[in-house]
C-alpha cells in the first residue's frame, strides 16, 4: 500500500497516492456491511446532488455511489462532500482535501451526465452490482466473468464505465478500460474490448508493461504521459549522504522517510563540485534512472523538479525531483564504473540499462513514445484549443453546442459527447452551476460593443447627486482575473455572434495577448498596459475563448483577419438525419435536404437552412409555424424578397402563388408573385411540402 512522505507541503500530493488507502478502507467497509448500511450511511452524506438518492433505497447500490463521489464537479461541493463521507463512514485513513483543498489525482471524474448504474425509472439490477462490487473489493479480486459482462448489458453501462468504477472501488488491482489506454504506442490497447476474459488479459498485459509498479501509478502516467521527441536521461545514485546507506526503501538502518521507492521522488545532497545546475536540468517528461553502484533500482518519469527554481543560497531540505515510475524492478547492471555518488547524465548508463532484460520493456515504451510524440511548441498537451470559432449556417445549433462546448472544456470531455440529445439536460444543469460559480461567461457582440464594453472604461456614476465617473472593468478583464486568481480550474468566454462586432475596436491591442504563446507563462508570454487603469494585463492559459458566427450575416472571408488567425475554427452545418424522417406524411429529413440543395444552387453553402428550424417538429401545425416564421422569413431576407427565386427554392410549390393581374409594366404575360396567406389550408397539408422534394418541376428564377 502507499504511504506518505516526510514533508508538510502539499505539493507532494500531486503524486503521492495516499487517497487509495482512503479509498480502500471506504469499500472494504461497505463490503462487510449489508445492503441497509450503505442505504442509511449514502442518505446521511450531505450530497450536493441528489441524483444517488432519487430512485429508491434498492439503487442506491455500491457502483453508483462510488461513481457519484468520483464526479466532477466544483472545488467547494466537492471537498464539502468528501469531508461529510469521511465522518459519516468514520474512516480512520487520511481524507483527500479534507484540510488542505486538495483533489486526489487521476482518479477517473465522470461529468455527473451518467453516473448511475441504472437508468432514470431505476430500472438496473441491485442484486448484480452488489455482487460484482463484493467481487472487486476483495484484496485480491475473483471476479466472475458472468457478472462482469452481464453488468454490461444495463442500460447506460458501457465497458469504460464499468471498467472506471471497478478502479476506484479497487485501484490497488484494475484498470479503467478508457481513452487512457490510446496513451499506450501499441495500437492493439487502442480497440475497445467487449467482455470479461478480453478485459482481464488486456489488463495483465498493460502491467507487464510496468515491471513492479500498482495499478493506479500506471493509470497515472497514461492519464498524464508527458514523454516527448525532447526526453532527455539523467541517472541518480541512492548512496544520498555517502555514508553507506541505500535509500531507496525503507529498510532497518533508516527510521525515517527519506526513501525514494515509496515517496515517488528521487534526490541528493551533493557532492555538487559545480554541478549545481545540472540538477535543475531535468524538466517534466525527462527520464531518471535510480542505481546504487551495479544495482539498478528504477526508472522514473520527471513530474516536477523543485531543485529548478532553488538558487542554492541556503539549505532546503524539501528539495526533490517527483516521479511517476515506470519500472521498479531490482536489477544488475554490467557497468565497469566506480560506485556513482550523486546525480549526472544517464551516458553509459543508459545504455547499460537499455540491454539489461529488466529494462527492455520500458525504454521500448520511452522509445515508441518519444519517436510518436513530437513536443508542442509549449511544452504541453492540450486537448482544447485555447480560442476556438464555431461558423456556420443560422440553424445549426452554434450556440446549443457553445453550452456542451464549455462544459467539455472544463470537464476534459469530447464536445461531441456532451452535444447529444439524451444528456442535454445534464448539460444544460452543470453549464448553469458553471454559469454561477463564474467560471463560465457569456456575451454578445454587435456593432456597437466596444473596447470599453469588452476590456475597460469610465462610465458616468448615477447614483450620486453630483455627475460623477468611475473605472468600469468590461467582462473579459474581470474573467482574466478570475482565472488568474484560480489557476487550478479552467474558465471559458463565450462570445455570441462574435463577427458581428469589430473585433479592431473590441479587442483593441489585446487581439495579441489571446495568442497561446503569448497567454501568461507563454514562451512569448506577453503583456500590455491598460488605457485606463495603467494596469499590467496579460490574458492566462486556462481561459478559453469560444465564439460563434453566422455565415449568412457575414462570410468567413471577411471575417477581421487578425482574428481568423488567432482562432481553431469548426464548421456547423445542416445535420437533417435530425429531422424526424416522417411528420404526418412529409419526410422531413428530404425536405430540408431539397430546400438546401436550391439554396447551394442559387447562393452559397453558407445561407442554407439549419435542421434545428424542423427538429423536434411532429406535427403538420409544427411544420407550418416553422416554414411560416423562421424559414420564410430567412428565404425573404436571403433573396432581398425576389418571389420568383424563392418559388425556385420551393420548387414551385403553393407557398408563393401566383396571381392573374392586369399588365405589369406592359407586360400582361408577366404574374404577380406573393406570400400565400398563413391561413391558407395548403400549409398544413403534406402534398404542399412533398412537391419541394419531389422531381424539380423545370422552373428557373432567372
Amino acid at each position: 500500500m502507499p504511504r506518505r512522505g516526510p514533508f508538510n507541503s502539499w505539493d507532494l500530493m500531486m503524486i503521492d497516492y495516499f487517497w487509495v488507502d482512503w479509498l480502500r478502507e471506504l469499500s472494504t467497509k461497505i463490503a462487510e456491511e449489508d445492503e441497509e448500511y450503505l442505504v442509511e450511511k449514502a442518505k446521511a452524506v450531505q450530497w450536493t446532488w441528489k441524483g444517488l438518492l432519487q430512485h429508491g433505497d434498492r439503487n442506491i447500490d455500491p457502483l453508483s455511489f462510488f461513481y457519484t463521489l468520483a464526479r466532477k464537479r466544483g472545488p467547494k461541493k466537492f471537498y464539502s462532500e468528501l469531508q461529510s463521507v469521511h465522518k459519516v463512514f468514520e474512516i480512520e485513513a487520511d481524507c483527500p482535501g479534507l484540510e488542505s483543498g486538495y483533489s486526489p489525482p487521476y482518479i477517473p471524474r465522470p461529468t455527473g451526465i451518467a453516473t448511475l448504474f441504472h437508468n432514470k425509472k431505476g430500472e438496473g439490477d441491485p442484486d448484480l452490482l452488489w455482487r460484482l462490487f463484493r467481487q472487486a473489493a476483495e484484496e485480491t479480486p475473483a471476479v466472475q466473468g458472468g457478472d462482469f459482462d452481464a453488468a454490461l448489458n444495463i442500460n447506460g453501462v458501457k465497458m469504460s464505465k464499468l471498467t472506471q468504477a471497478l478502479f476506484i472501488v479497487n485501484p490497488c488491482y484494475f484498470l479503467p478500460a478508457d481513452d487512457s489506454n490510446k496513451a499506450l504506442p501499441w495500437p492493439e490497447y487502442h480497440e475497445d474490448v467487449k467482455n470479461y476474459d478480453k478485459y482481464n488479459a488486456r489488463m495483465e498485459k498493460i502491467k507487464s508493461k510496468f515491471p513492479g509498479c500498482e495499478p493506479y501509478e500506471i493509470n497515472a502516467f497514461l492519464n498524464e504521459q508527458y514523454i516527448t521527441s525532447r526526453t532527455e536521461f539523467f541517472q541518480i545514485s541512492t548512496d544520498v549522504n555517502e555514508d553507506g546507506k541505500d535509500y531507496w526503501e525503507a529498510n532497518d538502518d533508516l527510521n525515517y522517510d527519506w526513501y525514494f521507492k515509496d515517496n515517488n521522488y528521487v534526490y541528493t545532497v551533493g557532492p555538487w563540485k559545480g554541478k549545481k545546475m545540472l540538477i535543475k536540468e531535468p524538466r517534466r517528461g525527462d527520464i531518471i534512472l535510480v542505481r546504487n553502484g551495479q544495482q539498478g533500482y528504477a526508472i522514473g518519469v520527471v513530474e516536477e523538479n523543485k531543485f529548478a527554481s532553488h538558487d542554492f543560497s541556503e539549505e532546503d531540505e524539501d528539495l526533490v525531483i517527483y516521479v511517476q515510475w515506470i519500472n521498479k524492478s531490482s536489477s544488475h547492471i554490467d557497468l565497469d564504473l566506480k560506485q556513482l555518488i550523486g546525480f549526472s547524465k544517464a551516458g553509459k548508463t543508459r545504455e547499460k540499462f537499455r540491454v539489461a532484460e529488466a529494462y527492455k520493456v520500458s525504454f521500448d515504451l520511452i522509445e515508441r513514445l518519444q519517436s510518436g510524440n513530437k513536443a508542442s511548441d509549449d511544452g504541453r498537451t492540450v486537448s482544447h484549443s485555447l480560442n476556438t470559432i464555431l461558423f456556420g449556417p443560422p440553424g445549426t445549433g452554434k450556440t446549443w453546442e457553445t453550452t456542451s462546448h464549455a462544459v467539455a472544456i472544463i470537464y476534459d470531455e469530447d464536445p461531441s459527447d456532451l452535444a447529444k440529445k439524451e444528456v442535454r439536460e445534464t448539460v444544460k444543469r452543470l453549464f448553469e452551476e458553471l454559469r454561477a460559480q463564474q467560471q463560465i461567461e457569456f456575451v454578445t457582440f454587435h456593432q456597437n460593443y466596444a473596447y470599453e464594453d469588452f476590456i475597460e472604461g469610465i462610465r458616468p456614476n448615477l447614483g450620486t447627486d453630483e455627475l460623477t465617473y468611475e473605472l468600469h472593468e468590461g467582462i473579459f478583464k474581470q474573467i482574466c482575473e478570475r482565472a488568474c486568481g484560480d489557476p487550478n480550474n479552467k474558465h471559458v468566454l463565450i462570445i455570441d455572434e462574435i463577427n458581428r462586432g469589430n473585433i479592431a475596436k473590441i479587442f483593441g491591442e489585446l487581439i495579441t495577448l489571446i495568442e497561446p504563446s503569448k497567454r501568461l507563462g507563454g514562451d512569448d508570454e506577453a503583456t500590455a498596459t491598460l488605457p485606463y487603469s495603467k494596469d499590467s494585463f496579460g490574458v492566462p492559459s486556462n481561459l478559453y475563448i469560444l465564439g460563434t458566427m453566422n455565415t449568412a450575416d457575414r462570410g468567413i472571408a471577411l471575417l477581421d483577419t487578425a482574428l481568423r488567425r488567432r482562432f481553431n475554427f469548426i464548421e456547423k452545418m445542416p445535420k437533417p438525419e435530425l429531422v424526424k424522417k416522417d411528420i404526418k406524411g412529409v419526410d422531413g429529413q428530404k425536405l430540408l435536404k431539397a430546400v438546401n440543395r436550391r439554396i447551394r444552387a442559387k447562393l452559397d453553402r453558407e445561407h442554407q437552412i439549419g435542421h434545428t428550424y424542423l427538429m423536434g417538429k411532429t406535427t403538420m401545425k409544427g411544420l407550418a409555424e416553422a416554414f411560416q416564421h423562421q424559414i420564410m422569413p430567412l428565404l425573404q431576407e436571403y433573396f432581398y424578397d425576389d418571389w420568383k427565386k424563392i418559388r425556385f427554392v420551393l420548387n414551385g410549390n403553393p407557398f408563393v402563388r401566383k396571381e392573374p393581374s392586369p399588365a405589369v409594366e406592359g407586360d400582361p404575360d408577366r404574374p404577380l408573385l406573393e406570400l400565400l396567406p398563413h391561413d391558407d389550408e395548403q400549409w398544413q397539408t403534406a402534398e404542399s411540402y412533398q412537391q419541394i422534394y419531389t422531381a424539380d418541376k423545370g422552373e428557373s428564377s432567372d
